[in-house]
This record gives structure tokens, C-alpha cells and sequence, in this order.
């Protein structure tokens, strides 16, 4: 038991390594998410709280439980043209790509504790729907928010700051983990 227990903060640390932590505080103490593929963990008392189940009702819901993910990347694209008199025009766009994911899951059991559930396996992404498009250095562009073509070309283009939320369903509600 001692070594289990010494062995343990190894493992969490080696697995936090690997995946994005969600958790900013000990309200979500078991959910973890690779927000590039989808996989992770949620425990079982993080869907209880957002729930408000106790056990039992975590127990007989469980199999109706799904995630989904909402990101919001963005960036920055700076658009560079000839003004005609031998000098460049440049303007920098802001630039919003937004994703939405189904996230396929599997509950997780403890067989020694009579099939408790212990929480729940994210295993990636299912479908996705994406809105907003990053543009490609090289490609061409519009100069200002005006829309006036100053045939221009994407010069730099560069991820600014990502945001991601994790959500929980039952029934049709999907509520935000964290």
C-alpha cells in the first residue's frame, strides 16, 4: 500500500504531461481532454455535481451520458498589398475559426465494486462542424474591413489564444464541465 501510494502522484503527473487538465480548482478533480483528439477522462463525481445525482442516479443515467467540445481559435493575418506607388499597404485581421465536436465515450467500471461506475473514457471526436476559414500565406486578400480589393496577399498568419469547453448531455441538456 505505501509504494501504491507514493507511485501515484508519479502517474497523475505523467498523465497530465499528456493531456490538457481542465480542472482550475478541485471542482473537476477527474476530467482530462486532449483537445486535439478528442480522448481523455471524466470521473464520475464531475458529472454527479453538474447533475446534482447522487450515485444511484449516476448509476441508472449513465449509459445516457454524452460530451461534445466548443473551441474558439484565433489568429492573426496580416494583409499586404501594393499601394501603385511603390510602397506596401498592410493591415492586420483578426481572425475567428470555431469548432464544434461530438465526443465518443464509454463508461468505465470497477468490476470489484459490483459494476460501480467509476466515470467515464473519452475516446475522440465523432463529428465535426467548423465555422470561420484561416487563411493560407500566399493566398489572396482584401485589404480593410470595407471590402475594397486592394489585391492583395496574406503575408503572416499566426494562432493569437485557443479556448475550449468540455460539455456533459443527459437527456438533451448539455451543461459545461468546469
Amino acid at each position: 500500500m505505501y509504494l501504491r501510494n507514493k507511485l501515484m502522484p508519479v502517474a497523475v503527473l505523467a498523465g497530465a504531461a499528456a493531456a490538457v487538465v481542465l480542472a482550475t480548482g478541485p471542482a473537476l478533480a477527474a476530467v482530462t481532454l486532449d483537445p486535439a483528439t478528442g480522448t481523455g477522462f471524466v470521473g464520475k463525481g464531475d458529472v454527479q455535481t453538474v447533475f446534482g445525482w447522487n450515485n444511484k442516479q449516476l448509476q441508472a443515467n449513465a449509459t445516457g451520458v454524452s460530451f461534445s467540445y466548443d473551441a474558439t481559435t484565433l489568429y492573426s493575418a496580416v494583409c499586404e498589398w501594393s499601394t501603385g506607388v511603390g510602397t506596401k499597404g498592410q493591415k492586420t485581421h483578426t481572425i475567428t475559426l470555431k469548432r464544434q465536436a461530438a465526443v465518443s465515450s464509454a463508461v468505465a467500471y470497477d468490476a470489484r465494486e459490483r459494476n460501480q461506475v467509476t466515470g467515464f473514457n473519452l475516446l475522440g471526436y465523432t463529428s465535426t462542424s467548423t465555422s470561420g476559414t484561416v487563411p493560407s500565406v500566399g493566398q489572396p486578400c482584401v485589404g480593410n474591413e470595407e471590402g475594397i480589393n486592394h489585391n492583395g496577399t496574406w503575408v503572416s498568419v499566426d494562432e493569437t489564444g485557443s479556448t475550449g469547453t468540455l460539455s456533459v448531455s443527459h437527456a438533451g441538456t448539455p451543461l459545461p464541465l468546469g
